[in-house]
């Protein structure tokens, strides 16, 4: 298509046309157009019209402050924009480390047109929307969602962070201090560590080299506010240009609507036509070409149960091969699962539990950039596997010798190629976030016809550039990195705070690998005879109820169903309760390895059929009394695949039990993690205070510690005796389909009814007033502090579950204010929180040990709530009615609706036994009826000094960093709560109580009912 200029209808501005990206498809129901403006930004722009019964609204019907805003025929939808500017970390002076990422979050901070400092984050989070950002290594990207009445009011203020933002030496003073704080929070995050050390070990001066956290901690350290606001305008300024920018945007609104909004807007945005920053001389991978990166390292994680073999190569990049993505075809055939595969091997020499392969990127394109590609290869490693570090190596390059001597097959690329087809057509969609700000990064990357197909598509086979990729993965050029947490590492080394050792890999080993022959054991991927190219619909009567309905019901189970005519897809839920004792730690452990081993075991038969766009998911239930298993599929294979996973139900005996010694290792090391970390530690406590029934993972980890081979086997022979079984079978699928599988799958189960009552979850009743529990961090190396307030407001309604989300939007923002801008902590939350049907909310904090006792973080969030008592006063009817309409936006649910996302919303309302399953339309009708005083008297009600003020304050409290830099982080086989517990009970009042003894505790709390 030949691009053309012409003039944009009812404005001055000139657009220039590019191509349209060609979304074919009856599951794809959007509009596309990319325009680029005169001062060089590229728009795409996406409209979903259909069955939006729009008038062709001009923006001058959007006017902010209008008295006549014109309404639509229809109810009023979510829009959603997103803008990447082609800059990133990498072009941060060497003088200023992390300044990309500061300017990122202080252009948000107020501009010329609307000063307001936090003025932007309030109007959107008060018209049902969100913000975001992200700054990468090579862009920077601006995301927001809103009401789309409010659409072109939000784009007026989003734009003016690019024409005008004010970034006031104030401003920045302020902010530069919350980010330091966040570094250091995310310093000791085990998630940063490999990157951390390949940027350390990357040449000096070379962009990956910046990325070093202790690098951005200097920065707010060592330079002046003076000199940091100069060198934040003069980066802006460089790099903030519109012709570097890509903007995507999408809403129910027509194309020739959204192009008058992006035009009118975004030609504002000033150019200054200088190029980008010039990374040529650092391509092809240079920066690791080094001694340092080609050893082995062996790294001891900061706090979790770690253990990973990662081998890793610094390739040319590929952005120019998107058509024929060489990488992913290599990596899928290394991470293949099937049969003869790398990962079985490793599973049945039970070195490995998974392997996975490709992109070191951790999603911010440090390993994947226009310089190299940071390819790898990843092991998960069982304990066995950490003692044969040498053979799992060999096993890895006997394996890539494998591929490379077979060469590229095209039979196997074109099943890659349709496997992406149908990911594309059936598993994306828009009108998420992800999508939007996704694809203004990727508009960097493409030409515009393939802006929303380049990332996902095989376009073309290429077995020249497959097979020099293949020749890339040399020994010799490999960067080996094992993760232990039993290595006995004390290195200290302040600029980079790793525990790590390295070694050279030697001549013999580097010889070995590269002339290793293939294990018999190995194979490539056979022909996969689960794809499928029948995508019809069964056709449904327009009398088919919008909602499950119940089709069976006896004492053995209850089924649901509901067909949904336009998707060629299936989904079916199944619940299984047993008989089980879910106050027995023991029996919560050992469910938990009964779902390990058998997801352990169907892994390898069901790749296969995952790869064909089946999918499933095996879990404990909330209460510990049995699993649920949820599949998805195209529909003919179903019944097939859930056989599958019965027939290893009743069969799982015998099993070897070097299996399940090392799942026992793995669940110990699952349950360990979760309790490390201060807020999932919270949340695990106040679950089991509030739910009888519930275990914590300590509990579970202690009880696992116990247990042995007799006790898992004379469970398993029990647990499938005697069960009750619900199921939601929603999707293309008729209702003697439902029947025929259920009844497959429970004849092949061979169980029996309970033949007692399913007992419901009892849920526990705080004292009025506030109950404190203080407790050390379980990991003494860790100088982080977490405070969790928890106000329980009561049974829930309809209106009672509004009230509290619309509270929590109006707080949201003034909340993050006032305790992370103004009292200077780490991050503060609020949230819903609803308990078997018991609502309240909490709100979380983040601090330092050395910042602030945690008495203050709770004294600080008590006069934020007294604050926002005088703010709600203050608001007016008005005000209120706008957040309605954003939480009432929040309810509905259009077309574009995933199927899965029906499903899910379904099958909450039965596993809580609610059916309520228009519940999304009451609540929006209920909004209607929620007024100011209403709200007013809900909150003085439930806070400080109301007459139904029910609060418990759980604080885990960091170790002080002069305390902490000499700790050790020992485990133990057994933890006990009682010995984590900070006696504060001098404090003891008549509203306050300190507790001492959680088990005490626990068993004083009456229940509210039985739900």
């Amino acid at each position: 298509m030949t691009e053309i200029k012409h003039t944009t209808k009812g404005n001055k501005f000139l657009v220039e046309y590019l191509n349209s990206p060609d979304i074919s498809g009856e599951y794809h129901k959007a509009d596309y157009r990319v325009v680029k403006l005169q001062n060089g930004l590229t728009a795409l722009l996406i409209s979903g019209l259909e069955k939006a019964n729009y008038d062709d609204t001009s923006y001058k019907d959007y006017e902010e402050g209008s008295s006549t805003v014109k309404r639509l025929n229809t109810d009023v939808w979510k829009a959603f924009c997103s803008l990447c500017v082609g800059v990133g970390s990498f072009s941060d002076p060497p003088e200023v480390p992390g300044l990309a990422y500061f300017l990122q979050r202080m252009v948000f901070m107020g501009s010329e047109k609307y000063p307001k400092e936090n003025g932007f984050n309030e109007f959107i989070s008060l018209h049902g929307g969100t913000i975001d950002g992200a700054t990468d290594c090579e862009h920077t990207r601006f995301y927001f969602d809103v009401s789309e009445k409010h659409l072109f009011v939000a784009l007026d203020r989003f734009v003016q962070f690019f024409i005008g933002p004010l970034m006031k030496k104030d401003a920045i003073k302020r902010e530069r201090k919350v980010i330091q704080r966040e570094f250091r929070w995310g310093s000791s995050s085990d998630k940063n560590t490999k990157q951390q050390l390949l940027s350390f070990i990357a040449r000096t001066g070379h962009p990956p080299n910046k990325m070093f956290w202790s690098n951005l901690i200097t920065l707010h350290s060592n330079i002046d506010d003076d000199k940091l606001y100069e060198e934040l305008h003069k980066f802006r300024k460089r790099h903030y240009s519109a012709h570097r920018m890509m903007l995507a945007i999408q809403a129910r609104l027509s194309l020739d609507t959204l192009e008058v909004y992006v035009a009118n807007f975004f030609s504002n945005i000033p150019s200054n036509w200088l190029p980008s920053d010039d990374f040529t001389e650092f391509k092809d991978g240079v920066s690791f070409n080094t001694d340092t990166f080609k050893k082995m390292y062996h790294i001891k994680p900061f706090s979790q149960e770690i253990s990973q073999l990662h081998v890793t190569w610094a390739l040319p990049s590929i952005l120019d091969l998107y058509r024929s993505k060489p990488y992913k075809y290599v990596s899928w055939i290394i991470e293949h699962k099937g049969n003869n595969s790398l990962a079985s091997y490793l599973r049945k020499k039970m070195w490995g539990f998974d392997v996975f392969c490709g992109y070191c990127d951790n999603d911010n394109g440090f390993g994947y950039n226009s310089m190299y590609v940071l390819f790898e290869i990843t092991v998960e490693l069982t304990h066995e596997g950490i003692k044969h570090q040498q053979d799992v190596l060999d096993a890895i390059f006997s394996f890539i010798n494998l591929v490379k001597k077979t060469g590229p097959q095209e039979n196997t690329y074109n099943e890659i190629y349709k496997i992406g087809k149908n990911n594309f057509r059936f598993f994306r969609f828009f009108s998420k976030h992800d999508d939007v700000f996704d694809l203004c990064k990727s508009m960097h990357f493409y030409p515009s016809r393939d802006y929303v197909t380049g990332k996902h598509i095989y376009f073309e086979y290429n077995p020249e550039a497959i097979q020099k990729c293949l020749d890339f993965l040399m020994p010799e050029t490999a960067n080996i990195m094992i993760f232990n947490s039993d290595f006995e590492i004390n290195i200290d080394d302040p600029r980079l705070k790793i525990n790590y050792t390295y070694m050279a890999l030697s001549k013999a080993s580097l010889e070995h690998w590269k002339s290793i022959e293939p294990l018999p054991d190995f194979q490539l991927p056979l022909r996969n005879e689960f794809l499928t190219n029948n995508f019809s619909t069964i056709s449904i009567s327009a009398e088919a109820s919008e909602y499950p309905v119940k089709i069976h019901e006896d004492c053995m189970s209850q089924i649901w169903f509901r067909p949904k005519f336009y998707w060629p897809m299936c989904h079916i839920n199944l619940h299984l309760f047993s008989a089980l004792n879910p106050r027995l730690a023991k029996n919560a452990a050992l469910l938990q390895m009964y779902c390990n081993v058998l997801k352990y075991l169907l892994l390898e038969e069901l790749h296969p059929a995952v790869m064909a766009g089946f999918g499933y998911k095996i879990d404990v239930n909330e209460e510990a009394t049995g699993i649920t298993i949820q599949i998805s599929g195209f529909d003919e294979n179903l019944p097939s695949w859930l056989m599958v996973i019965a027939n290893y139900m009743v069969d799982l005996v015998p099993f070897s039990k070097d299996l399940l010694r090392i799942m026992r290792m793995q669940q110990l090391k699952a349950h360990y993690n979760k309790f490390v970390e201060p807020e999932t530690f919270i949340e695990d406590l106040e679950l089991w205070l509030l739910k009888s029934g519930n275990c914590t993972h300590v509990h579970k980890y202690n009880a696992l510690r116990r247990y042995l081979l007799e006790d898992f086997q004379d469970f398993i022979k029990s647990f499938t005796n005697n069960l009750y079984i619900q199921c939601l079978v929603q999707g293309n699928v008729t209702k003697d389909f439902t029947m025929s599988i259920i009844q497959q799958f429970i004849k092949k189960i061979n169980c029996f009814s309970l033949n007692k009552e399913v007992l419901p979850t009892e849920v526990n009743e705080i004292p009025q007033g506030t109950s404190f529990l203080k407790l050390k961090n379980i990991n003494p190396t860790n100088v982080n502090s977490v405070v969790t307030n928890y106000y329980q407001v009561g049974s829930a309604s309809i209106e009672l579950s509004v009230l509290i989300e619309l509270m929590l939007m109006i707080m949201k923002e003034p909340l993050m204010n006032h305790l992370r801008n103004q009292r200077k902590l780490s991050y503060a939350s609020c949230d819903l929180r609803d308990i078997k049907r018991i609502l309240g909310y909490s709100i979380t904090v983040y601090t330092q040990a050395d910042k602030c006792t945690t008495e203050y973080v709770d004294q600080w969030i008590e006069e934020f709530l007294n604050s926002f008592r005088i703010m709600l006063e203050q608001f007016s009817e008005k005000e209120l009615d706008d957040v309605k309409e954003g939480l009432r936006i929040l309810k509905q649910h259009d077309d574009t609706d995933t199927l899965k996302n029906r499903v899910d919303r379904d099958w909450n309302e039965i596993m809580k036994r609610q059916y309520m399953f228009d519940r999304c339309e009451k609540e929006a009708l209920a909004i209607e009826n929620i007024n100011i005083n209403k709200l007013r008297e809900f909150f003085e009600m439930y806070t400080l000094d109301g007459s139904s003020f029910r609060k418990l304050s759980v604080h885990v409290v960091g170790t002080p960093k002069a305390v902490a830099v000499n700790a050790k982080n020992l485990r133990h086989s057994v933890y006990s709560l009682k010995e984590l517990i900070i006696d504060d009970s001098r404090h003891n009042s008549a509203t306050d109580h300190h507790i001492t003894d959680v088990n005490y505790y626990r068993n004083t709390l009456r229940c509210y009912y039985r739900l």
